[in-house]
């Protein structure tokens, strides 16, 4: 499965934006960034995509009650999406089955009374706009007894399990409403990879022979992923005799309670992703390349940048078939996320939030990233910085300087090369540089 169309109209601070989520050829786009200052609307849209992937009776279990969601009261807002199934996700609609996707929209109710369909709301509601396609999704694929249509999405508090404490090796699939949970709780813990893998380890023990083998199975593939993905020198060990996991980091065992949170937080995200995904596919040979959708809010959370530049990549090699869609504050992720990535800014315009696709992000650096319309800045230097680098500009650019001026010059002059210089003797851009500050310290120095 994967997105190939997104719509939200009268939600928050969007008055109407569509996200097409495929390239030219109507392929999915394997990586979408949301950009975009705080309060933009990514969180948003992330939410709203959950709601829908989530399917319509998981619904009320995620948000209750939509209480400041609609933008203009007396209108409903709409949540529209278009989803294509993939190739091992089960199940037929129809008899000619001439297409594999699947259009369907909620509507969204504020605290005025509203009619929509001959209904009357009078309290803020999300509802499904019944069809025919939509009843068969809502029976056959956006099921917690169905398998495959994988789908999950995870907010900007990922955690493990805080707490220090034995976790009972026992394990039932979740309801599909679960996969969304982090997204509307900032308090809901990822205690699923520990669970499962305290799971496996029990089952490799204490097994027959064919449980022992499918145990051992799903560790390696789980283990394997979660060591590429981890920063060199950092690797899962083994689960010890009172049920804790461990986790060889520099030859020293340590327990997950006791790791970074940059290195909990992808734990909770990537394990999660493995154990669902494993779920969602059980006969699989190999489940993760199976397709599906992960949207996760502000990746960049408690990463170095080093990670942050790798993190797209390794994601998208573990998981090579699953659709990203991810919001991000990082030009190091947006940078690295691929030539094939979709880029997408949310952008303040009045009392509304725009969308803008940002073409080629893969190829600037990241100061370049920066001072685009990716993220709209004007200078990848401090505020100060700058401030010090547009009177060295003005100054220079001055035929005739004043008294004051040329001291003001000579005050600012030596900051401003000293900030150009920090580019790097091997950038084109301080080539460039150097040679402006020459040629002008020559001609006035």
């Amino acid at each position: 499965m994967y997105v190939e169309e997104f719509t939200i109209e009268n939600i928050k601070g969007f008055e109407k934006i569509k996200l097409e989520m495929v390239d030219k050829k109507k392929n999915p786009a394997p990586w979408i960034t949301l950009l975009g200052e705080n309060g933009g609307g990514k969180s948003t849209v992330l939410q709203a995509l959950g709601l829908l992937l989530a399917g319509p009776e998981n619904v009320n279990k995620l948000l209750p009650v939509p209480y400041g969601w609609v933008r203009k009261e007396g209108t409903p807002g709409k949540l529209t999406i278009r989803i294509h199934q993939g190739k091992n996700d089960p199940g037929t609609f129809g008899q000619k089955m001439e297409s594999k996707s699947f259009g369907y929209t909620y509507y969204v109710t504020g605290s005025e009374k509203v009619t929509v369909r001959n209904k009357q709301y009078n309290e803020p509601a999300i509802f499904e706009n019944s069809e025919k396609r939509l009843t068969w999704l809502k029976e056959n694929a956006l099921t917690s007894k169905g398998k495959g249509w994988f789908a999950a999405g995870y907010g900007a508090f990922r955690r493990l399990t805080r707490e220090s404490r034995v976790i009972v090796p026992t394990l039932t699939s979740q309801e599909r409403h679960n996969n969304f949970t982090t997204q509307f709780k900032e308090d809901e813990a990822l205690s699923s990879f520990e669970q499962w893998m305290i799971y496996l380890d029990y089952r490799i023990v204490k097994g027959d022979n064919g449980s022992k083998a499918f145990a051992e199975k799903q560790r390696d593939i789980a283990v394997q992923a979660i060591n590429t993905i981890l920063p060199e020198g950092v690797s899962y060990d083994s689960v010890s005799a009172d049920g804790k996991i461990l986790f060889d980091v520099k030859g020293i065992k340590v327990s997950t309670i006791s790791l970074s949170d940059g290195y909990r937080s992808v734990l909770a995200l990537i394990g999660d992703v493995i154990w669902r995904m494993l779920d969602h596919f059980p006969e699989s040979a190999d489940p993760l390349k199976e397709e599906g959708v992960v949207l996760i809010d502000e990746l960049d959370i408690h990463l170095h940048p080093v990670w942050q530049r790798e993190i797209a990549g390794l994601l998208r090699d573990q998981f090579p078939n699953i659709q990203f869609i991810v919001a991000t504050h990082s030009p190091l992720i947006a940078a690295g996320a691929g030539t094939d990535a979709k880029t997408f800014r949310f952008v303040f315009h009045g009392d509304k939030t725009e969308v803008k696709e940002v073409a080629d992000t893969a190829f600037m650096s990241v100061d370049r990233l920066l001072a685009s319309s990716a993220f709209g800045l004007v200078s990848p230097f401090s505020p100060q910085t700058e401030r010090y680098l547009q009177k060295f500009k003005m100054l220079k650019m001055k035929s005739n300087l004043t008294s004051q001026e040329k001291t003001e010059l000579a005050t600012v002059s030596p900051i401003a090369k000293k900030a150009y210089e920090s580019f790097g003797d091997t950038s084109s851009l301080q080539v460039r540089i150097e040679q402006f500050l020459d040629e002008k310290f020559n001609d006035k120095g």
